[in-house]
């Protein structure tokens, strides 16, 4: 809450002054009206800020999990505190979206323009410059620091970032430079990169201007990967908060219970592995390493025509929550010789109610009569409940015309990725794009694919156990199968 006289405030500006984190705390209940909810992450960001302040860390990269209250904090009132201390900083701020970066400049210039904040240090905001994505600080008539806001991919030139002088006096901060929706895209990922690495780069006013980029982990060629790497010819610090402290160990715990729940980040594990381990554990890589890269997957916009259709099926030994799941998949073989995965079914279901899946999933794919696309016949490991679910469907009067196919998987897992690894790598395997509204199913299937691991790491492996079986049918073995379902 603001302080009651100017005796109290010149008590308490020396405080805001050294301590970011207090600061932050002071203003956000001012604006918001409630505390600003504390947590050890909190204190590792700032700590590392009032490094670069103070030049104990000449660059800064943070990553973290998404909505940790990182803009609040390393932006917005990252550049507030730096005026408090001196008006004389520039900064250059850069984020995926105009929108967010022009917010993210007029939030802090609101801090400034507090009333609480003016009766502690008396910063004018030049008349010319109000703009909410450019504004600058006036100190006897001249300007002195500001703020340009712009997207990652914007026009950058004619603004500097810092001055040349000793001493901070600015920084560039970038602020999740891509989009989640953009990782998957080559050409929008190396846009970006490219801006960071050359333009973005020269837009300091000498070599000691801190770099901040703080960012949620998208891609293994993503903008972090540039900076730690040291394509921006900068060293960088790295301050790295993973969404599960200890992951893997019987003492793993959330980062931020409050926030994001134990049960919550495990439950993303679960179902999304890809989005898990990268956006929450800053490991775009999951551990042990992948096999198959997310940059050989091609995607599709519509439905492509396809020649002929495979129903591959998966299933669990047992349904529990530890266990594995059942998938049902459709993959079809067109232009020319391209796999498209085209439906995918996933769950944890008991006997029962496997069979009504697994029904329901045929009789929504069966091509109708009559048509040109030939239905191959369904695969289904012969082991376990898939020996039931086999003998199920080879019964049903209503599936008579269906081939039904066991399949014996007499390799291991690895070998049996290897051997379909150079159709995926030729870029062979097309799945829908993320564009408008994708299928459910399709991160949970993208996040499996990248995490599988030759360390057998990985926590799943079914979605990729009915992609091997799939790409084989249709494109690896010389025949396919000895049967084929014509339905013309």
């Amino acid at each position: 809450m603001p302080v009651d006289n100017l005796q109290d405030r010149a008590d308490v500006r020396p405080l805001l002054e050294d301590d970011l984190l207090l600061f932050a705390r002071y203003f956000f209940r001012l604006r918001m009206g409630t505390s600003f909810l504390l947590n050890p992450h909190h204190d590792a960001i700032a700590d590392a800020l009032m490094a670069v302040y103070h030049g104990d860390i000449p660059n800064l990269c943070i990553t973290m999990p998404p909505g940790g209250t990182k803009t609040e904090l390393a932006v917005i009132n990252f550049m507030a505190w730096c005026f408090a201390r001196s008006p004389r900083c520039r900064f250059l701020h850069l984020s995926a979206s105009d929108v967010l970066a022009a917010l993210n400049s007029a939030t802090a210039r609101e801090i400034v323009q507090s009333d609480e904040y003016q009766l502690l240090w008396p910063r004018s905001i030049k008349q010319d410059t109000r703009a909410k994505k450019h504004w600058s600080l006036d100190v006897d008539g001249k300007t002195a620091g500001g703020v340009y806001a712009t997207a990652s991919g914007g026009q950058v030139t004619g603004f500097r970032a810092g001055f040349i002088q000793p001493g901070f006096s600015g920084a560039i901060i970038i602020d999740d430079p891509l989009k989640a929706t953009d990782a998957w895209s080559l050409a929008k990922r190396e846009a970006v990169n490219r801006t960071i690495t050359n333009t973005v780069r020269s837009r300091r006013a000498h070599d000691k201007t801190p770099i901040i980029l703080i960012m949620q982990r998208l891609h293994e060629d993503d903008p972090a990967a540039h900076a730690l790497a040291g394509d921006l010819a900068a060293e960088f610090h790295h301050v790295e908060i993973q969404g599960i402290i200890d992951e893997g160990t019987p003492a793993e715990r959330s980062y931020w219970e409050d926030k994001e729940s134990l049960a919550s980040l495990q439950a993303l594990r679960e179902s999304d592995p890809y989005t898990f381990y990268s956006q929450y554990q800053q490991r775009p890589t999951p551990p042990g390493g992948a096999m198959i890269k997310s940059d050989w997957i091609q995607r599709y916009d519509t439905p492509p025509a396809v020649s002929t259709l495979v129903i591959v099926m998966d299933t669990a030994f047992k349904s529990g929550e530890a266990h594995d799941f059942s998938v049902l998949g459709l993959f079809g073989l067109g232009g020319g010789s391209n796999v498209y995965a085209l439906d995918i079914d996933r769950g944890k279901w008991e006997s029962p109610e496997l069979l009504d899946r697994a029904v329901a999933f045929i009789r929504r794919h069966r091509p109708r009569r009559p048509s040109p696309v030939r239905l191959r016949g369904v695969c289904i490991e012969d082991k376990a409940s898939g020996t039931g679910l086999i003998q199920s469907l080879k019964r049903m009067e209503a599936l008579r015309d269906v081939p039904i196919f066991p399949i014996q998987r007499s390799r291991d897992k690895v070998s049996r990725v290897n051997d379909i690894l150079p159709y995926i790598r030729a870029g062979q395997l097309w799945v829908p794009s993320d564009e408008g509204a994708p299928p459910a199913w399709l991160r949970p299937y993208l996040g499996e694919l990248a995490s599988f691991s030759p360390a057998m790491t990985h926590r799943h492996d079914d979605q990729v156990d009915i992609t091997v079986d799939a790409v084989s049918e249709l494109l690896a073995s010389a025949s396919g199968m000895t049967r084929d379902m014509d339905l013309s």
